[in-house]
């Protein structure tokens, strides 16, 4: 069972397009692991999360001691670990665990439009920048800038590149298609 979780938190970091977690309620132990390892994380205000684990008498799981030390650093991450306290979404987001709080009755909607957003921007650039970004913590600077130089050739050899240009020169939104 514990493999799968792995293999779930795998697929999620390395699937090229955003995977966008919406939290409303409880996020707890690998509930909250499953929701930190997605891209974007938005949360409602009545929303709570938990790295329950230690109060069960048992180790953090679904990525945690990966996850942790690098969205709020090792100290913060321990804390949470050590303790399994229950924290706010505003904390959460305090600490970059959540991207942004919404009100309950409006999380839905404002998430909706996040996603139209993030739906008009060319998805090869999306995804060379996804990979880049996942990889930046595990790697030297000079492997970072050729990736990016990797990154920026494939995105130049896209028509989405084109028409980014051509909307810059004629100062208007572009209309990626993602080819």
């Amino acid at each position: 069972m514990y493999r799968v979780y792995g293999r779930t938190i795998r697929s999620l970091f390395r699937f090229p397009k955003p995977v966008v977690a919406l939290v409303e309620g409880v996020a707890a132990g690998a509930g909250a692991n499953l929701a930190l390892a997605c891209d974007l994380v938005y949360a409602s205000r009545s929303a709570r999360f938990c790295e329950i684990f230690v109060k069960r008498g048992i180790s953090l799981d679904c990525g945690g001691s990966w996850l942790l030390p690098r969205l709020i650093g090792l100290q913060k991450a321990k804390e949470l670990a050590f303790f399994g306290d229950w924290i706010s979404a505003e904390e959460a987001a305090s600490f970059g665990l959540v991207n942004e709080v919404f009100d309950d009755s409006e999380i839905g909607a404002a998430v909706e439009a996040r996603l139209a957003v993030l739906a008009s921007r060319p998805p090869v650039a999306i995804a060379q920048i996804k990979q880049s970004l996942n990889r930046a913590t595990s790697i030297t600077m000079d492997e970072a800038l050729e990736i990016e130089a990797l990154a920026q050739a494939a995105c130049t050899a896209t028509e989405d590149f084109g028409e980014g240009m051509r909307a810059f020169l004629e100062k208007r939104e572009p209309d990626f298609k993602g080819h």
